[in-house]
This record gives structure tokens, sequence and C-alpha cells, in this order.
């Protein structure tokens, strides 16, 4: 009897955790009274997506809040474009809208006993919760009225054509073309310095133009979510070539807030399975995604 009640909480307890493991909720705080995300908000979005923790296939919900200083209204309106922003920063991250079944704004957190004047910052955020419970995306995914396939590689303007970004819109590709790495290393090699140099020309010459630099590598095992920089030795070798273009980028005098970097690894190949050298050039590459262009 002693054997098949502990039996029974053993799986209880088991699966207890599991459902807990299942729903992920992470915060992003905003600062006073102000509905659009900062640079540490977006920071912490592009790693949650990097590390795969927001990913396409799980069902994603998200609630705006905001603190008690301001009218119900206010509060309510603010808590609901803090979320809507957030929507809208995944969606142009690569989340498909379909994923996000619940973006709300519950307004002010209820407190008793209010007694800071200056409200409560951990009440100006928004939660993403995230059920990764992939079976569930999918049947929502089937149960949504068909869109435009976007899972073909989208044609990219040639580093040629960076002249004509000003007629870019946000979200379009251009592919950096002419910009080289040693193999494994995230150094810029000096044979890159005249394609740099035009686009450090175009961020100046267009100071509207605001972009994400999002770097990608070929030839690892599909397992593996990025390569082994062995200037580091962190396995996050997209990232920190990314990374190297923005420095560059900042060094040469082109505002920091203007400009974005991230790594996909091998998670966004042009060719799904590489067979050909061809076929790893195509997906080792540097892309800019214009994010503003005003």
């Amino acid at each position: 009897m002693l054997k098949s009640l502990l039996t029974i909480l053993f799986y209880f307890i088991l699966f207890h955790a599991s459902a807990q493991h299942a729903t992920d909720t992470f915060r992003l705080y905003f600062d006073l009274g102000i509905p659009s995300l900062n640079a540490g908000t977006e920071k912490k979005i592009d790693l949650l997506v990097y590390n795969d923790k927001i990913i396409n296939g799980s069902s994603v919900m998200i609630v705006g809040y905001a603190d008690f200083l301001g009218t119900e209204k206010h509060n309510r309106d603010l808590s609901m474009q803090r979320a809507k922003n957030v929507k809208n920063y995944l969606v142009k991250y690569g989340i498909d809208a379909r994923y996000i079944t619940l973006c709300e704004g519950k307004g002010e957190v209820r407190r008793k006993g209010i007694t800071d004047k200056g409200g409560y910052p951990t009440d100006r955020r928004v939660d993403i919760v995230v059920n990764n419970n992939r079976e569930s995306g999918e049947k929502l995914i089937a149960s949504s009225k068909p869109t435009k396939d976007t899972s073909k590689p989208k044609k990219h303007a040639t580093s040629s054509n960076l002249d004509s970004v000003k007629n870019l819109k946000p979200g379009a590709l251009i592919l950096l073309k002419n910009v080289y790495f040693p193999p494994d290393r995230h150094t810029i090699k000096p044979e890159s310095k005249e394609t740099l140099e035009h686009l450090f020309k175009v961020l100046k010459d267009y100071p509207n133009l605001k972009i994400s630099i999002e770097g990608h590598v070929c030839c690892i095992n599909p397992e593996v979510t990025d390569a082994l920089d062995i200037d580091t030795y962190e396995p996050v070798l997209s990232l920190n070539r990314a990374k190297a273009i923005y420095n560059y980028l900042v060094s040469r005098g082109i505002d920091s807030t203007r400009l974005k970097y991230v790594g996909f690894g091998h998670r966004k190949p042009v060719v799904p399975v590489e067979i050909t050298d061809a076929d790893a050039e195509l997906n080792r590459r540097v892309e800019l995604r214009v994010t503003e262009n005003k």
C-alpha cells in the first residue's frame, strides 16, 4: 500500500514539474510613463529569441501593466501600448503573429496600503508567458486562416545597392557582401574595410536610418545553436561577428541607438541542406535589416 502511494506521489510530482516547465514567464521593465521599449528591454527580447526561449511553435501571451500613477484610463492605455510594442517587436524579429494568442493591457497593479509616492518600478512591465507545448502551437496555426508563405528565402539587395537604402522600408533585408572573417573567428579582415566604409557613409548620409545587423553561420551540426568562436571560446560566433560590425560603425561615429546586432547561428539558412561549397557560402552571411527609415 505504501509503495503504491509513493508511486502515485512520484508521478504527481513529475507531472507537476513538467507542467511548470512547459510554461515560462519573462518580465520586461519599462521607464516611468513610457510605452516604448528601452535599450535594456530590447536587448532582453533579443536574448530570449536568440536562446530559443521564444520560438515559433510555442503559444505566447503578452500582458502589460502600469503602476498606480496617473488615471485609471491612462494606466490602462499605457499598459496596452506597452504590450502592443512588445508584440510588434517580436513580429519584426520573426515570431509569427498567429502564435501570439493574447495581447492585452491590465492597467495598474492593485496594491494595498500604497506608501511610495513615486510609484513601483516593478509594476511598469510587460509579462511574456510562453507555453512550450509545441503541439498546441501547431494546432493553433492549423486552425488559423492561411497566410502568405514566409518560408521562402527573401530577395536581398547587394552591398552595391546600399545607396538606394533610402527607398527600403522597415523589414527589408540587405545582404552585406565582401565582408570577410577568418574561419571560426569574429575578427574582421582588412579587405572588408571598403564595404564597411561604404555602409558607414550611407548611415551618415541618412541619419534617420536604423538597422539590425544579423549574423548567420554554416556547416555545423543542426543540433547546435551556433558555431564556436575560437577568439572567445564561446558558441556564439554569428553573434560576435554581427557585434564586430556594430562596434566598427560605433567607433566611426554612428550613434549606437541606431544599431542593433543579433546572431541567428544556423537557424535561418537560405539553403536548408548544404551539399556544395556554394550552399555553405549562401548560409555563411551577414544581413542588415532595416528597422526604421523615416
